[in-house]
């Protein structure tokens, strides 16, 4: 069943929109979740996101022996054991939660571990972090359903690695977070990454949790047996963020949102520059507050190499653009829950303008006419293209196929969505 997007049609101009409470973030939250399960003794968790991918994280933990309550939003953990299941572990489509769960229990746990989760979330790509867990010596057999998890056969006591990282940073984000929990110095080396402002984030987290490593270009230094439980208060999400931020710049009024962390590794912080280059203006009100005002002055010229999730979402708003607009540093957009690349480019087309890729990493726009009544877009049960699919409406209206996808990483976002429009 299709939803009817809202449209910006009610508010007087000049209005504001919002305010708007973004909800916690994925990527801190399920870093935050596996190190605290790393850590010797209790973590509690204040902010974590509750959605679809936390969710499949705090399953599996259980699964796997540990004891994670929650009550009022406090989330208490017991860490420091090895992992165990004697049962299936459902994993949803979470690609960090297989991607950081994988090389812990391949070298942790005790017995092996059978894996399961959506298809698409075993299509995505694995090869280059099996491969160094396979020379370690465990063995992943897979199947149609999922995989087989036999672990190495006894805990090394470091990693020295060299990781392909060009698809994905999560593989060198899941053997660092294992290694802080190792008793010796680890060292990971690569010769690409993707998306590397992850690696900043991981190493911003892992010193939250004691453990002091250094991050260099193309090596990753982590002393081990440092981890130690935290009272946390994890922040907001700036990829959440994202769609917010763009319906100020798209319909030429002011927003206020929070909690955001200024100093936060978060990838997706960029966005702010993004905007800021696009003629819009914004400030921070208080320590955890953000003010943007729309709107956009020009079109948009964005290399989103180190932030590619916000793809989706400046794709629709550079179609509704005053200008051309190029977004580059696009080629892991293949790679997600969908084919966010070509999708991106459908939605672009469902809202009246014109789109071109050109090669596996550049999207050119150009903004087109309001259209009429069309058949509704479909977001490929991807949660970041709703996102986008909502934005592009505010000036274009549409109706939206599997609107629950958001589930995955906002599952309140249609509500939060229409509140900002009825200030």
């Amino acid at each position: 069943m299709a939803l009817p997007l809202p449209q910006d049609t009610h508010l007087s101009p000049g209005a504001a929109l919002g305010p708007v409470i973004v909800p916690g973030s994925k990527s801190v939250t399920n870093r935050a979740l596996l190190l605290g399960a790393l850590a010797p003794g209790t973590s509690h968790f204040r902010g974590g996101l509750e959605a679809e991918d936390t969710r499949w994280m705090r399953q599996a933990l259980r699964g796997l022996g540990f004891s994670l309550t929650e009550e009022d939003g406090l989330w208490q953990l017991q860490g420091g054991a090895r992992p165990r299941s004697e049962t299936p572990l459902w994993l949803g489509a979470s690609g960090t939660t297989l991607r950081f769960l994988l090389p812990w229990l391949a070298l942790s746990a005790k017995g092996p571990i059978r894996l399961e989760g959506d298809p698409r979330l075993f299509a995505r790509p694995l090869g280059p972090l099996l491969e160094p867990l396979k020379a370690l010596g465990a063995r992943w057999v897979a199947d149609p359903n999922g995989a087989w998890l036999h672990p190495a056969p006894e805990p090394p006591h470091c990693l020295d690695l060299a990781v392909d990282a060009s698809l994905s940073s999560q593989f060198l984000t899941g053997l660092a977070l294992v290694a802080a929990a190792l008793p010796e110095p680890s060292r990971l080396t690569w010769a690409a990454v993707a998306s590397s402002s992850y690696l900043d984030l991981s190493t911003q987290w892992m010193r939250r949790f004691g453990c002091a490593a250094v991050l260099e270009p193309g090596s990753w230094h982590i002393p081990g047996g440092s981890l130690g439980p935290r009272d946390l208060e994890l922040p907001g999400d700036w990829s959440g963020a994202a769609a917010f931020l763009a319906a100020a710049a798209a319909t030429g009024r002011s927003l206020r949102l929070g909690p955001l962390d200024p100093e936060d590794a978060q990838g997706d912080r960029a966005m702010v520059e993004i905007l800021e280059a696009a003629g819009c203006a914004v400030h921070w009100v208080g320590p955890q507050h953000l003010e943007l005002q729309g709107p956009l002055q020009r079109g948009l010229d964005a290399d989103l190499t180190e932030c590619p999730d916000l793809g989706p979402v400046l794709a629709a708003l550079a179609a509704l653009a005053p200008g051309p607009s190029e977004l580059r540093g696009l080629q892991t957009l293949p790679l997600k829950e969908c084919d966010r690349l070509e999708a991106s480019a459908e939605l672009v087309r469902w809202l009246g303008g014109e789109a071109e890729i050109l090669g596996d990493h550049t999207l050119r726009i150009r903004p087109g006419s309001p259209l009429g009544p069309r058949a509704p877009f479909d977001p490929r049960n991807d949660h970041r293209m709703a996102f986008a699919a909502a934005l592009g409406a505010l000036r274009r209206g549409g109706d939206l196929l599997d609107p629950h996808c958001v589930a995955k990483t906002f599952p309140e976002f249609w509500e939060v969505w229409q509140g900002m429009l009825q200030c």
